[in-house]
């Protein structure tokens, strides 16, 4: 029993110490060009998208018929609704956080991305592990696309295709798969984003050292 609640115990310390340095990998790839490119790319596109999805596919079938000014008046306010105006506070909560979540997790996709390139020993394995970041990403990024709508108004992406197989209960059925949806995605994206915190602090702080190590090399050279 010792052994167990031991063996528990350790798994748990060690996980939360993985969480811990994904953490601080993240706070570190926020000071590099890269991450904050992907993420402010990723934020804008997904923020606008997600809102613009906040009413179903009414918006977006607005969209498509209007003309140029009723696209940019579209456009500017799904932009302002990443922000929470005009949005109800709890559907506008769970938006933002989803938003911020998946444009963090594309940021250290491309961070992590371009770091493995520049590493030629292992590039067939980094192209590999690419390959797997973006799959990850694109699947919390189509999860979270079919969960969005409005909640408290009871409107989903989802909601005209129940519509059409159940006659009855459509908008609970509707709100309820949404939410799994939306629960996934989110689950998804923070283990993604665990597990990629994590590469990108190892390399940002192997990259440090391997900078400090070539700039005192010099020096012992000419005291030597």
């Amino acid at each position: 029993m010792t052994k167990r609640g031991g063996t528990l115990q350790s798994k748990i310390k060690r996980w939360l110490d993985e969480c811990r340095l994904a953490f601080s990998g993240t706070i570190l790839a926020t000071r590099n060009r890269s991450f904050v490119l992907g993420f402010t790319i990723a934020f804008i596109f997904f923020g606008v998208l997600m809102n613009l999805l906040a009413s179903s596919s009414a918006a977006l079938n607005l969209f498509w018929v209007t003309d140029f000014g009723g696209k940019l008046d579209l456009i500017w306010h799904a932009f302002i609704g990443i922000f929470g105006i005009g949005r109800n506070f709890w559907d506008w909560l769970l938006l933002f956080v989803v938003t911020l979540l998946q444009s963090i997790l594309i940021g250290l996709v491309v961070l992590v991305w371009q770091k493995r390139r520049r590493s030629k020993k292992a590039q067939v394995a980094a192209s590999a592990a690419n390959a797997n970041n973006i799959q990850h990403a694109s699947i919390a990024a189509g999860l979270a696309v079919l969960g969005s709508g409005c909640p408290t108004c009871g409107t989903t992406l989802l909601m005209p295709l129940l519509g059409t197989l159940f006659s009855t209960s459509s908008y609970m059925l509707a709100s309820v798969v949404s939410g799994l949806l939306t629960a996934l995605a989110i689950i998804l994206a923070l283990w993604s984003i665990k597990r990629l915190g994590n590469d990108a602090y190892a390399m940002i702080i192997s990259e440090k050292y391997q900078r400090r190590k070539a700039q005192t090399e010099p020096k012992q050279e000419k005291t030597l």
